[in-house]
């Protein structure tokens, strides 16, 4: 039987080609992920992006409930924009709202994004994403106002603002941009967007900068198996030796 040790069941965007495999590459041996997706529609202008963002999220509680099918012990709505885009307590009202819905724990990505960064008690990081520069400053908005004390002391956005692109990034292009953002004094990295191909250079950025890394789905996977009461895999980072807060 697949899922003998536990199974989460995990929201995905419909353009998301990238947080399924993340999630399948870091699930330990016992640990099944089950898939459900939310129609998000692809835009190339800016002022369009935050729009579409929030209309994808008007289908959350479907997803959830089909999830809910298979008897899931964690539901993951593996989107940080979706999460962050109206504000500190929005992630956890998302979480709410699956728990509501299906009776089972449910977690944004930008929930689990939180509870990593405090499980390291960082407040000086540096922030590597794809998004458009609108987004990209509206998550640095929500983590200096939604984590006590957090300061961002540089952050690069590729600005691209569809989709499906972001999951096209090689992860040695990810690597090199985080290097190139970081500072001496920071004390964190963090690497946001499930569509961002992070979890192959994880250890990497570790070992080269001696720093913690915390990437979108890494936290959501550190989240889920924190939630079946799973330990976590080896390879993808120092965060799943940590308990959550």
């Amino acid at each position: 039987m697949y899922g003998w040790r536990g199974r989460i069941g995990l929201i995905v965007p419909s353009l998301n080609t990238t947080a399924e495999m993340e999630f399948h590459q870091m699930a330990p041996e016992g640990v099944s992920v089950h898939t459900a997706r939310v129609f998000n529609k692809e835009v190339t202008r800016e002022e369009e992006k935050e729009k579409a963002i929030l209309q994808m999220s008007s289908e959350l509680l479907r997803a959830a409930k089909e999830l809910a099918s298979v008897d899931p012990g964690v539901i993951i709505y593996a989107c940080t924009t979706a999460s962050f885009i109206k504000g500190p307590g929005y992630d956890k009202e998302l979480g709410e709202k699956i728990k509501g819905e299906t009776g089972v724990p449910g977690y944004s990505t930008t929930t689990a994004v939180v509870e990593a960064l405090n499980a390291f008690k960082l407040r000086k990081i540096v922030l590597a994403t794809p998004y458009n520069i609108g987004i990209g400053k509206k998550e640095t908005e929500f983590l200096l106002k939604g984590i006590p004390g957090m300061k961002v002391l540089a952050e690069k956005h590729l600005d691209i603002v569809a989709g499906l692109p972001k999951g096209e990034i090689r992860p040695e292009a990810t690597y090199r941009m985080a290097r190139e953002i970081d500072r001496p004094d920071a004390d964190g990295i963090f690497i946001s967007c499930t569509n961002f191909r992070t979890i192959e250079i994880i250890e990497q950025l570790e070992a080269d900068t001696g720093k913690p890394v915390v990437t979108s789905n890494q936290a959501s996977m550190w989240i889920a198996l924190k939630a079946l009461g799973v330990a976590g895999p080896k390879g993808y980072g120092r965060l799943f030796q940590k308990e959550t807060i």
